[in-house]
């Protein structure tokens, strides 16, 4: 039981992300008009959370390495705690954007060292059951968020978003305080030079940053599915809204499926056999998906069979990744993440820089990040074992 309520805290704990983002987007207007300011400084507050949840975890990762996992992730909730309750006080534009870089500084903390202690307390197989749970919440997060950031600002200001955030901030850090125990026991010494080495040692393991640039990639699609698919589906093939919510949460399902049945198949076949099969058939889909994007019902088809296979390769990435690197597992997740999040950012703007307003030019983007993925792990997997024989 107390494993159960253990691995529950850290999948909460890497849905913080999506759950600060996407609860605060419906009220971009509402804000925009609070503070009486452009639109220009209200996306701001977007990108200041973007940026500082990119680069934060590689403070936070090392920290993790030196003094443990417990304490920088404490410091990360308060941190994220008092931002958030300052949200609701600020009446500054400056000072918001300001608060909000802050509060995904905070909220990093809990996402990469999640992944750390993963890393540090089980074994392979257990790390990809754990891993797929906390993908399936990830996923989840954007899902329902900005319904219930809609749903507050129904009966409330754009400000209990952050009463929101601030709570769930709280009853995070109690769960972390009172359930989470310190899991590194093979601690660094504090020094620039170790901070260096153990980022070294990390990114020279062979096939780590494959595997992190791979999982990266595949996570591109997702975030270029979830900026462009809303335009597509509605404007292009003329979907109501409700048609609309039923197919997002459709492709939601789907992956929340595949990242389950991942945990029974990798038992069964093995992880590599799952991944590279797993790429096989993205790679298959996401071609079709391209020559068949006109058409509304062959679009829908591939594009779910596409998504569906992050469920079985994603997980399975990570902890194949972060088993490259147990001794530094902070460093390697600081790396895992800042990658992830950097290359899901291009694809957002990439959707919007392309205008990807049809179908065709959506699949092309979705299917360029799955493709070169699938081209890369295939190709790399290859070479390693001609290396061998």
């Amino acid at each position: 039981m107390k494993e159960k309520i253990f691995i529950i805290i850290l999948a909460f704990l890497s849905a913080i992300a999506p759950l600060a983002t996407d609860m605060y987007l419906p009220a971009l207007s509402a804000v925009q008009q609070s503070f009486n300011t452009s639109e220009f400084y209200t996306q701001l507050s977007i990108a200041s959370f973007f940026i500082a949840f990119a680069f934060g975890q590689l403070i936070y990762g090392p920290l993790s390495d030196v003094y443990g996992r417990k304490l920088p992730i404490i410091a990360g909730m308060l941190i994220f705690i008092i931002s958030s309750f300052l949200c609701f006080l600020v009446d500054n534009i400056y000072t918001f954007i300001a608060l909000r870089f802050l509060q995904a500084f905070g909220g990093c903390a809990g996402v990469v060292i999640a992944r750390a202690i993963v890393s540090d307390c089980f074994d392979k197989q257990k790390a990809i059951e754990v891993f797929s749970l906390m993908m399936i919440c990830s996923s989840v997060a954007p899902m329902i968020s900005p319904s219930i950031g809609g749903m507050l600002l129904k009966y409330f200001s754009w400000q209990s978003i952050f009463v929101t955030l601030f709570i769930v901030g709280i009853v995070l850090l109690l769960l972390c305080i009172f359930y989470i125990k310190e899991s590194n026991n093979d601690r660094i010494k504090f020094s620039f030079f170790n901070i260096y080495q153990a980022y070294k040692v990390t990114m020279s393991r062979a096939g780590f940053l494959v595997y992190v640039v791979c999982s990266s990639l595949v996570m591109s699609s997702m975030f270029a599915y979830i900026a462009g698919s809303s335009f597509v589906f509605v404007d292009v093939f003329g979907v109501s809204s409700q048609t609309y919510a039923l197919i997002f949460g459709a492709n939601s399902l789907g992956f929340m499926i595949a990242a389950r049945l991942n945990i029974y198949f990798t038992n069964k076949f093995g992880v590599d056999k799952i991944v590279f099969m797993g790429f096989v058939i993205m790679l298959i889909n996401s071609i079709l998906l391209i020559i068949f994007s006109n058409n509304f019902y062959t679009f829908t088809a591939f594009l779910f069979f596409t998504l569906c296979m992050l469920g079985f390769i994603t997980p399975n990435l990570v902890t194949k990744a972060m088993g490259k690197a147990k001794q530094y597992s902070g460093s390697a997740s600081a790396v895992l993440g800042s990658f992830q999040f950097i290359f899901a950012g291009f694809a957002t703007f990439l959707v919007g820089f392309m205008d990807a307003n049809t179908s065709f030019k959506l699949a092309c983007i979705i299917s360029g990040f799955c493709v070169f993925a699938s081209l890369t792990y295939i190709i790399r997997t290859n070479i390693v074992k001609m290396i061998k024989k």
